[in-house]
Parts: C-alpha cells; sequence; structure tokens
C-alpha cells in the first residue's frame, strides 16, 4: 500500500472512531458535575469499586477473546464470521459462570453486597463483553460507520438517562447504576442487528479456531489483570487504607486526564488496525516512526496544556467537596501519557503476535506500581496513589521501548521524546502546590520549544483535514 494510502486509511478511520468514541467517552467526563451534586463522596466511591470490579472480571472470565477476534478476523487465512462464532461460545459460558457466582454470593454472607450491585455487576459484564467483541468484529469488516452510529446512541442515552433518573426521578445511586447499564446494552443489541452479526456468526461445533485463538489471547489476560492492577489497585488500597470517601474524591481526580486519554483511545481504536495491516519491522517510508512522533507529540501537548488549566477546569467540574481532588491531577495526566505511548507501543507487538512480551511488560510495571501503592498511600494517602500511578505507567512504556528496537527500527528522535517527558514530570510536581502554580508555565513553554517542528506538523495535518477541500 502507498504512503498516502497509509496515512489515508489511519485518518478516515481516527475520523470515524472520534465520531463513534468521542462522544461517549466524553460523556463520563460532562456529567461529572451531575454526578458530584447528587451523589456523595461515599456513594460514588462505591460505585467506582463496582465498576473497576467488572473491569477486573471481563479479561479473567472471557479470556480476553475480544482482542482475538481483531486480530484472527484480519487475518486472511481465517474465516471472520467463524472467529465471531466462537467469540460468543466463550461470552456465553462466561456470562453463565458468573450469574451463578454472582447467585451464591446473594443467597449467602459470604459478602454483604446489596442486590442492586451485583444485578449491575451481572449486566455490565454482559453488555460490556459483548458491546467489546462486536466493535473489534465491526472493525475488522471495516463497518466503522456502524461503530458511529452507535456511538452517538450510546452518549445521547447515557445523558439523557442519567438526567432523567438523577435529577427527575431523583432514584440516587440506583438511576446512576441503570443508566449507564442500559446506554451499553442497547448499543450492543443495535450492533448485533445493525452489524449482521445475527445472520454472520457462525456457531459451530469446531475448536480449530479456538486452538490458535487461545494461546493469542491468554497471554493478553495477565497483560489486562495488570494493566487492571495499575488501573484500580490504587482504588482498593486507598479504600483500605483511607476509606471510600477518600477513594470517591480520588475517582473523580481521574475525570480531567479522562479529557486526554479520550483522545488517545480514539486514535489507539484507529492504530490497532494500521498497525496490523501497515506493520514493516524496517520502518522503509517512516510511516511508524512519524505516527509515533505526532502521537507522542500531541499527548505531551495536550497534557501540559491540560496542567496549567487543572485549577480552572476543577472550579467547574467538582463540586463541595471533591474540590480537592485537584491537587491529584497532576501526576495522573502525566501517567495518561505514557500509558497513552505504552498502548500505541503495544499494539505493535501484538501485529507480531508477540502478546506474551507485551505481558511480562505491563507485569513489571504493575509491580513497581503495586509496591509504591503500599508505600506511599499509609503515609501521603491519595497523593501517594497518583505518583505511584505514573511511575508504573512510566515504567512500563521505557521497557517497552527498549523492547521495541528488536522488533522495529523506528525512525524518532529520542532526545525530544525524554526531555519532553522529564520536563511534563517537573511540571506535574509544580502544579501540585498552589504558592508554585503559575510557574509552571516555564516548563510548557520550554516544552513547546523543543516541540516546536512536531507542533508545526500535528497543526498542519490537522488543517488539511479539517479545511482540505
Amino acid at each position: 500500500m502507498s504512503g498516502k494510502s497509509k496515512y489515508h486509511d489511519l485518518s478516515r478511520n481516527t475520523l470515524l472512531f472520534t465520531i463513534s468514541s468521542f462522544g461517549s467517552k466524553i460523556i463520563s467526563f460532562l456529567l461529572v458535575p451531575l454526578y458530584t451534586h447528587v451523589l456523595s463522596t461515599t456513594d460514588y466511591g462505591t460505585v467506582d469499586l463496582m465498576t473497576t470490579t467488572v473491569q477486573l472480571l471481563i479479561p479473567i472470565l472471557t479470556i480476553n477473546i475480544q482482542d482475538a477476534v481483531l486480530r484472527f478476523a484480519l487475518d486472511k487465512e481465517c474465516d471472520e464470521e467463524e472467529v465471531i462464532g466462537e467469540a460468543l461460545k466463550i461470552i456465553t459460558i462466561s456470562s453463565v459462570l458468573l450469574a451463578v457466582i454472582l447467585f451464591i454470593i446473594g443467597k449467602s454472607s459470604i459478602l454483604k453486597i446489596d442486590d442492586q450491585y451485583l444485578y449491575f455487576l451481572f449486566f455490565s459484564f454482559v453488555f460490556g463483553t459483548t458491546n467489546n467483541c462486536f466493535s473489534m468484529y465491526l472493525r475488522a469488516r471495516n463497518k466503522v460507520s456502524i461503530l458511529t452510529i452507535g456511538g452517538l446512541m450510546n452518549t445521547v442515552l447515557t445523558c439523557g438517562l442519567n438526567i432523567v433518573l438523577l435529577l427527575c426521578v431523583k432514584m440516587g445511586v440506583t438511576g446512576y447504576l441503570v443508566a449507564n447499564v442500559a446506554g451499553t446494552g442497547i448499543v450492543s443489541i443495535f450492533m448485533l442487528f445493525a452489524g449482521n452479526i445475527y445472520k454472520e456468526a457462525k456457531l459451530r461445533n469446531t475448536n480449530h479456531l479456538l486452538k490458535v485463538m487461545i494461546p493469542y489471547s491468554l497471554p493478553l489476560v495477565v497483560n489486562s489483570l495488570a494493566w487492571w492492577v495499575n488501573n484500580a489497585s490504587d482504588r482498593y488500597i486507598l479504600t483500605f487504607f483511607c476509606g471510600a470517601a477518600i477513594n470517591g474524591i480520588y475517582a473523580v481526580a481521574y475525570k480531567i486526564p479522562t479529557i486526554l486519554s479520550t483522545v488517545q483511545s480514539v486514535f489507539y481504536s484507529a492504530w490497532s488496525i494500521s498497525a496490523i495491516i501497515e506493520f514493516d519491522k524496517d520502518d522503509k517510508d517512516g510511516f511508524i516512526g512519524n505516527v509515533y512522533t505526532m502521537y507522542s507529540s500531541a499527548s505531551y501537548l495536550g497534557c501540559t496544556v491540560l496542567l496549567v488549566f487543572n485549577i480552572f477546569i476543577a472550579r467547574i467540574l467538582y463540586s463541595n467537596d471533591f474540590f480537592v481532588a485537584w491537587k491529584y491531577v497532576p501526576f495522573l495526566l502525566v501517567g495518561t501519557v505514557f500509558n497513552g505511548i505504552a498502548l500505541f507501543e503495544g499494539c505493535i507487538f501484538t501485529a507480531v503476535k508477540k502478546t506474551k512480551d507485551v505481558s511480562i511488560t505491563t507485569i513489571m510495571g504493575t509491580l513497581v506500581n503495586t509496591l509504591l501503592n503500599f508505600t506511599l498511600i499509609p503515609v501521603i494517602g491519595a497523593t501517594g496513589a497518583a505518583l505511584a500511578t505514573m511511575v508504573g505507567y512510566s515504567s512500563i512504556w521505557i521497557i517497552r521501548t527498549l523492547q521495541l528496537r528488536k522488533i522495529v527500527r523506528l525512525k524518532v528522535n529520542w532526545r525530544v521524546q525524554i526531555e519532553s517527558s522529564i520536563l511534563l514530570v517537573v511540571q506535574a510536581v509544580l502544579a501540585m502546590t498552589d504558592q508554585f502554580y503559575w510557574i509552571q508555565v516555564i516548563p510548557t513553554c520550554i516544552l513547546l520549544i523543543i516541540q516546536r517542528n512536531n507542533v508545526f506538523k500535528v497543526v498542519r495535518v490537522l488543517w488539511s483535514k479539517l479545511f482540505k477541500h
């Protein structure tokens, strides 16, 4: 494929995923003022733990089969309709297993959990797994337009139901749970029929595909668990040492980094396809290196701007007791940058089916994060959790970058990458205190100077895509 065609396909997919994903992801950011106004810090902290638990259960019970759906549905040697059929078998079995487990928990006194949370866990799991699986299949079949419509539907439904159930009906935490489950569920049903998945899925009594899909996806279970620990272990440890109320405040602090991670995840969705289709170990035309540079530069610049306006944004988003969450945002923002670049590199590993290497690098970063959580949280609370998260993500990025040299020859100016990373960490430290808050503008200016060539390149690309006739 020609160089222009590569960039065109990546740009087109990025645009479509922006429309499909941006709305549904940013909705969690826009609804923060509503949540912090209606829910208590304890309620929000409890709900956050339930959502985090679902994120843990999905990769374990489904053996991360959704990632195998994308990889093998794009493989010319596999029948994509059989691929989705095998994945649906795994999802059905895992859903039944979870139903049995939750039934036992509900009828016994093993864990004292309100029934509404058990229902939330089950339906979030079922709709979450089917949504992920259908999305991967539709990507592979180049039916991104259906994902676009589904994303818009999810945005409207989730937002509308939250407003009605929380403000009008005043259902409190129950309304929050129903609104967020219903949006995902309806969109999953839409994709099932609009994408003709119900017709195309071949449910045959054959295991030949599973014999290659499972060895691919199984290491990614470990990888997903490690990412989960990186993302969520701080919530549990923080709750244990400091209580659910502090965890609720800390969970809200993640909402500003969500602005950056949303943009990253949109591009990541498009890149996960291009990385598989366009992989070239020598990167002869510089496609992978150029995309890497532009993506990382955009992440650095987005982070430095959000750091400068952190308190301003927090005054808009965080109500009442939640406002103090602004202090935990800086380290989480910088961690989001490292996380996004590490995920970008992970796509290159999976393109060559080196899923074990992906898992190993994530585990190493997770160990760093967990050890720091237990060390820092008892001493400095939520600030320690944020710092541990940043260091954990940076560890994964550094290790993957070093190992990436064995897979592809990237044409990247690593000096600029390292200097930019150091400046962001310095800025984050300055942004955490009232006394030195505005001094952080200095590292921002230096970062812009260092990244000036990349800034112009990113602006030119965006200008040509937005205003080219």
